[in-house]
């Protein structure tokens, strides 16, 4: 067991542990704080909050637990082993029942969304053009335009995702992977696209994007119920 990186005070997201990690994206998410490190593959994290009360984790239970650091985001699968009280605070205590790794594959998960987005051609000279992005994840986009391409074709793309409330603007390089005319549209073409040489910072803010839209959306859809 490895917990390189972490540090007593990071935060920390937990999800219901399923094991489907598709049923992550979108899951309902506690937040809490790392208190302690033990030598036997346990953490000591602070009972979660909601609303302003205590969330209850019992004693068996699984979760998915993502810790925010200074290296990116890692992850691993826990199971509350203890619950206990020290003064005024209420702790659990976590076993990892996997390593604590990078995780990588959330970058997969796709939104359906309408994002604007410029694009051109890497060695075209001219000025960029308009189009709309109708999904995205960490690992690329695909976007409506009125210029179909080949597949290894190479774009620059810009667009824009409001992160926590804030405007944050990108400028990607990426790979055409399919380009197909849209049915009942002249001169609409949906591209998919991979992002390429994308520094970890850009991918973990967008995924960041996609896993806060989703909250939102969900939590939006419960309260319309």
């Amino acid at each position: 067991m490895t917990t390189k990186g972490l540090l007593i005070g990071q935060k920390i997201e937990l999800t219901r542990y399923t094991g489907k990690l598709k049923e992550i994206a979108g899951a309902k998410t506690y937040v809490s704080q790392l208190l302690d490190q033990k030598e036997d593959s346990k953490l000591v994290i602070a009972m979660p909050m909601e609303g302003g009360k205590m969330v209850v984790f019992n004693v068996g239970d699984r979760y998915n637990m993502f810790f925010y650091t200074q290296a990116g985001l890692y992850y691993c699968i826990a199971q509350v082993s203890a619950r206990y009280r020290s003064g005024a605070l209420f702790m659990l205590e976590m076993e990892c029942a996997s390593d604590i790794e990078r995780f990588q594959r959330r970058q997969f998960f796709r939104l359906n969304c309408i994002v604007d987005v410029k694009y051109r051609s890497v060695d075209a000279q001219t000025e960029m053009e308009p189009g709309t992005i109708i999904d995205i994840s960490g690992g690329g986009i695909r976007f409506n335009a009125e210029n179909s391409y080949t597949p290894g074709d190479e774009l620059v793309v810009e667009f824009c995702l409001t992160i926590v409330g804030k405007l944050e603007k990108f400028r990607i390089r990426v790979r055409i992977i399919a380009s197909t005319p849209l049915p009942n549209k002249e001169r609409v073409y949906e591209n998919r696209a991979e992002f390429l040489d994308i520094n970890e910072a850009n991918r973990e803010a967008i995924v960041k994007y996609v896993f806060e839209e989703e909250r939102r959306r969900r939590k939006k859809d419960s309260e319309m119920r």
